[in-house]
Order: C-alpha cells, then sequence, then structure tokens
C-alpha cells in the first residue's frame, strides 16, 4: 500500500473495497471502512473489478489508495476555504523566530546546574507550536543534551543533542509539534532544559529594551491576551517565553513553578510555527458516525472525490483501454456528477460546521461579511 501519511482523524473513512478474489492479494486493510462506504461502490465505478486482474492488481489497489489520500486532502484544503468565507481566524498564524542570536559575552554557569527556556501556552484547543529549528550559543564547538518537558510531568520527546559552534548561533533543523491544549490542565508549559558542562551559553535574551512591546513572564498577568501589532512578535498571542535555572532538574507537574523566569534565554532561540488547525472543526480526533450528523456527509464527499480521481485515471490510462467493458461516456458523465455531489456536500458541511468545537474561529461582523461579499 501507499507509504502517503492519512490524518488519524481520517483514517478508513472510507474503504477501498469488500470484493473477494483469489487471483490477487486483497491488502489487508482495503476493507476497513469507519463509515461503511466503499471507493469502488459507486456506480460505473465496478468496472475496478473487471481490471483488479493478476497482472495489474497491485497497481490498481496502490492507485485507490492515492485516490483516497488526494480526496481527504482535497477535502480538508476545500473545506477549509469554505469556511473562511464566513468566518476569521481567532489568532493570525506566526512563523519566526523566538529570541534573539545576539550576545555579548559568556555567561557564568555553575557545572551540574540546569538552564533552559519556559514556554507559557495561550490555551488553545487545536493550536499547535511546531518547532522547526533550535539555535544554541555556547561558548564550545560541541554538543548540548536538551531535554523538553511539559508540566504535566511528561518529557514530550527524547532526550537529543543540539551542535553548538563556539560564539556562534548554531541552527539545529528539527521536527517537533506540541500541543497548545490540553484537557487536564488550564494552560500547558514547556521546559527546554538541559545539564550545564564546560560548554558554557551566551547571553542571549527574548527582546531588546526597545519599541513597545515589552515582555514580562508574568502568569498572573500573561501578556497572550494583549493584541500585539509587530509582527516580529506575533508568537506573543500564543506564547510567553523567558528562561529560568534549577541547582537540580526539577521535578515538573507538580504545582507552580518555583523557579524565577526573566527575558535570559540561556543560549537557546526557537524558530516556529505557531497556527490552530482549522480542520479540525470537521473532525478532532476521531469521527462519530453514530452521533455526529456531519461524519456520514464527510465520508460521502471524500468517497465522491476519490472516484472522480480514479475514474479520470481510469479513462486517462493507456494501461487500461484494452478493457473495451469501460464504458467512457457513461464514465464522463458520472464523473460529473460525483463532482458536483462533491461540491454540495462539502457546501452543506462548512455551513453546518460548528466551530466552537475548537478555537481556531470566530465570527466575522456583520460589515465585514458585506464588504467580502461586495469585493467578491
Amino acid at each position: 500500500m501507499s507509504s502517503l501519511l492519512v490524518p488519524d482523524c481520517y483514517q478508513y473513512i472510507i474503504g477501498l473495497s469488500r470484493t473477494n478474489c483469489e487471483c490477487y492479494t486483497i491488502p489487508a486493510d482495503a476493507s476497513e471502512s469507519l463509515s461503511g462506504l466503499y471507493l469502488d461502490e459507486l456506480e460505473s465505478l465496478a468496472v475496478i473489478n473487471s481490471i483488479k486482474d493478476c497482472e495489474n492488481g497491485n497497481d490498481v489497489w496502490n492507485q485507490m489508495e492515492v485516490a483516497r489520500q488526494i480526496a481527504i486532502t482535497t477535502f480538508q484544503g476545500d473545506t477549509n476555504a469554505l469556511m473562511m468565507k464566513n468566518f476569521k481566524l481567532r489568532r493570525n498564524n506566526f512563523f519566526g523566530v523566538i529570541g534573539r542570536a545576539v550576545a555579548k559575552n559568556v555567561m557564568t554557569q555553575t557545572i551540574g546546574q540546569w538552564y533552559g527556556m519556559r514556554i507559557y501556552c495561550a490555551n488553545v484547543k487545536s493550536g499547535v507550536m511546531h518547532i522547526k529549528n533550535i539555535g544554541a550559543m555556547f561558548s564550545q564547538t560541541d554538543t548540548v543534551l536538551l531535554h523538553i518537558y511539559n508540566n504535566l510531568g511528561e518529557e514530550v520527546v527524547p532526550p537529543f543533542f543540539l551542535q553548538t559552534l563556539a560564539n556562534k548561533h548554531q541552527k539545529n533543523t528539527v521536527d517537533i509539534e506540541l500541543p497548545l491544549h490540553s484537557a487536564y490542565i488550564e494552560n500547558l508549559e514547556y521546559y527546554l532544559i538541559y545539564e550545564v558542562t564546560a560548554n558554557q551559553a551566551l547571553n542571549n535574551d527574548l527582546k531588546c529594551n526597545c519599541g513597545g512591546f515589552k515582555p514580562e513572564f508574568n502568569t498572573n498577568k500573561p501578556y497572550i491576551y494583549h493584541h500585539q501589532n509587530d509582527r516580529n512578535y506575533m508568537w506573543s498571542q500564543w506564547v510567553m517565553a523567558g528562561g529560568f535555572h534549577a541547582n537540580t532538574l526539577p521535578t515538573f507537574g507538580t504545582g507552580t513553578m518555583p523557579y524565577a523566569t526573566s527575558n535570559q534565554l540561556f543560549g537557546l532561540t526557537l524558530e516556529v510555527e505557531l497556527k490552530c488547525k482549522i480542520n479540525e472543526v470537521l473532525c478532532y480526533e476521531s469521527l462519530d458516525f453514530e452521533s455526529n450528523n456531519l461524519a456520514v456527509a464527510m465520508a460521502m464527499a471524500i468517497q465522491h472525490k476519490a472516484a472522480s480521481i480514479v475514474g479520470s485515471w481510469i479513462i486517462n490510462s493507456g494501461n487500461l483501454s484494452r478493457f473495451t467493458m469501460i464504458n467512457t461516456e457513461q464514465l464522463l458523465a458520472d464523473i460529473a456528477k460525483w463532482d458536483k455531489i462533491y461540491i454540495d456536500m462539502i457546501t452543506f458541511i462548512s455551513e453546518q460546521a460548528d466551530i466552537t468545537i475548537n478555537d481556531c474561529l470566530a465570527c466575522r461582523d456583520v460589515w465585514e461579511m458585506a464588504k467580502r461579499g461586495i469585493l467578491a
């Protein structure tokens, strides 16, 4: 089967086929369908069963899997676009850097103590912080072992080494996605922490003492709720950041953080993307086909989009042109019908979406919607 990534929420939303045949090996998960719908059971696509022969069977299964994946991705993009016509983002997405790669000298740190960065998150359901690079500013060309914990007492990723370049800012590419919401605590926090060795940190900080934005790390009055106009610091709508240190490795998740947090970042910077996963308005963690009245509609939309993709592939594939039993005119008519059903379904779904399921979207005001209508 294809190795393309399918979001967990849409995994097996429709099946490929429940056909049985001894001639070829059917993929073990081909018949898995949470909705009870199958790609090859729309009219005209019964022809798939006649071309899944011993010679071409595996290729057709792969194409069906790819079509399902493309349909899911297309569905997500199309419904996001339709929802954004009626709603707006509560917070603007941010892509950029937290922390300055500027330092005047090496800090005096005690070997064996622990230093790091503290991140306090706005409680945004479906919000994520995607860390793409971690900058390291240290005195030696060496490595630093970094740990990441949260305030639930969990080490969220295995410890890993940061490469350091003596007295320079060394970027380390990573791919770490951290949620901004947990049902178990009001505000998630993350701690990027390392044990001090002879490789001492440079004294970089969060921000200069210039401009209108003066970040003060205060959980009793978090600046994440204050409006910020400077695009370089729009991360402050999502998180508060600062540095802290402890004599021994803290036991996270046991109560209030007892260590003072300052604007010193102790040699660390973060390149992040902060965003909200809009499509989780429709599918958050899993789909309930018994109580969610949109779940079956979503499955039908994806089924018809995937069928349209497979139908077009059949018509345009030279390898399959010898199968004269295919009624090309009828298949073209069915593709047009499937495309219309898909459009009708995603329009209905986007209009009926309950935006209170997560914290991504808010209603547009009447004036703004009227203005968009005039300019459309």
